[in-house]
């Protein structure tokens, strides 16, 4: 009666048998891991998830990490955060045109009433002094045009003409000589570059180093704000479920 053989033994005969095509095959599938989910880059939730993830893995132990996979991860880290920072910008923009909506609208209007009261006096006009006078004021009224137009949305709009007191005639002359605000001069200055010029004003983002000196400044209130978040992100994170490296 022969000898029964022990698994391992069996095993590493039929390892020496296999053909070395199939063993690579068979090493290659015992090391392939479940495809990571997509992200979906239309879901900020997820995106921010993802994001976190890849925090964490890169935090935990970076030297376990091959080269190539660390470089993979860190520059998909940074095509979230921007996507993250992008959204942000949005929402944020997208609240303050809608605060300021009115106020502008309103004296836009204003603006291109006087504009056209004035060029309609420098038609008739025939003194040089007062023709010097009228296309100074419809410069300022042109101006103000461009300001309640092309005032950075990012930036709480800062208003150009005070209500009239209560029972006072409404004339071109108090709006066109009050003080103007420091925006103001911008917007007269860029005008002078084109539409272009005033549309990147109109866009731009507040400074990233103002927002640093700021996070510096308030360092302890910040910290208890960003504990408070993380805590609100974990439970979105559980109420989502899954996780992004299965």
């Amino acid at each position: 009666m022969g000898v029964k053989r022990s698994r391992s033994e069996a095993q590493a005969v039929g390892d020496d048998s296999m053909h070395p095509s199939r063993k690579r095959a068979r090493d290659e599938r015992s090391h392939k891991t479940k495809p990571r989910k997509a992200v979906d880059l239309e879901n900020n939730t997820a995106i921010k998830k993802r994001a976190r993830a890849i925090e964490r893995l890169l935090a935990h132990d970076p030297e376990k990490l091959p080269v190539h996979k660390k470089r993979e991860l860190e520059r998909e880290l940074a095509a979230h955060k921007r996507r993250i920072a992008d959204a942000q910008y949005k929402k944020i923009r997208s609240k303050m045109i809608s605060k300021y909506h009115m106020v502008r609208f309103f004296e836009r209007k204003k603006a291109i009433r006087i504009a056209k009261q004035l060029e309609k006096k420098l038609a008739q006009a025939t003194n040089d002094d007062e023709i010097a006078k009228l296309r100074e004021d419809l410069h300022k009224a042109q101006v103000d045009i461009d300001y309640a137009i092309y005032y950075p949305f990012m930036e709480p709009y800062i208003s150009l003409y005070a209500k009239p007191a209560e029972g006072e005639e409404e004339k071109a002359a108090q709006y066109l000589h009050t003080e103007r605000p420091p925006m103001w001069a911008l917007i007269e200055k860029t005008r002078e570059e084109g539409k272009k010029a005033l549309e990147r004003l109109q866009n731009r983002r507040p400074a990233e180093d103002a927002e640093d000196e700021g996070a510096q400044d308030d360092g302890k209130k910040n910290s208890k704000k960003s504990k408070a978040k993380k805590k609100k992100e974990e439970e979105e994170e559980e109420e989502d479920g899954g996780g992004f490296f299965e």
